[in-house]
């Protein structure tokens, strides 16, 4: 079924009703109108470009309506990824405080087993990420009676590393006595 408009030719419009006819049959919007059916006036609504008028229901989304929604869901994913760097940041940081306590107390255990001598000493532990530092220095104690106590050592561990671009440190004290 094919649409065309008929409607009288003037002199001064015959390229105006090409177009109207070129238009309406490629897109098939107008039933056809003969020269009884009055055309729309200025009075009358218009037709819209989707030929249909415009006080019917609509039907989907308008383009600002899409991104509007699409805004509001990137910044939602921005900040969730946000979020999760951040916790995953916090695990690391934890995990690392953990791994060096234990650390810590291990170097300190092995000190006790081990004749100690008074100094600085570098120990490598685990990837080596974390550096450790352990020093050893002789206490001058005396007991209760005034007489100085020999092999009296403080040991006194160091670590430090590098965590969310800020160098973090943790230190372990102990006073030990080897007779």
């Amino acid at each position: 079924m094919s649409s065309q408009i008929t409607m009288p030719v003037r002199a001064g419009n015959r390229g105006l009703q090409f177009a109207a006819d070129r238009l309406c049959l490629s897109v098939g919007c107008f039933p056809a109108i003969s020269r009884d059916t009055q055309l729309p006036t200025a009075n009358s609504q218009p037709l819209s470009a989707n030929c249909k008028p415009p006080t019917a229901n609509r039907s989907g989304f308008v383009l600002w309506e899409m991104l509007l929604a699409l805004g509001i869901f990137c910044m939602g994913a921005i900040a969730l990824t946000s979020a999760l760097q951040q916790a995953v940041d916090t695990v690391i940081l934890i995990h690392d405080e953990s791994e060096v306590r234990q650390d810590l107390e291990s170097i300190l255990a092995e000190a006790t087993v081990n004749k100690l001598q008074p100094g600085k000493t570098a120990i490598f532990m685990g990837d080596h990420r974390i550096q450790y530092q352990r020093e050893v220095a002789s206490l001058p104690a005396k007991n209760s009676r005034g007489q100085p106590v020999a092999n009296l050592w403080q040991v006194t561990v160091r670590a430090s590393w590098s965590a969310r671009n800020r160098v973090r440190t943790s230190e372990a004290q102990e006073v030990l006595f080897q007779p």
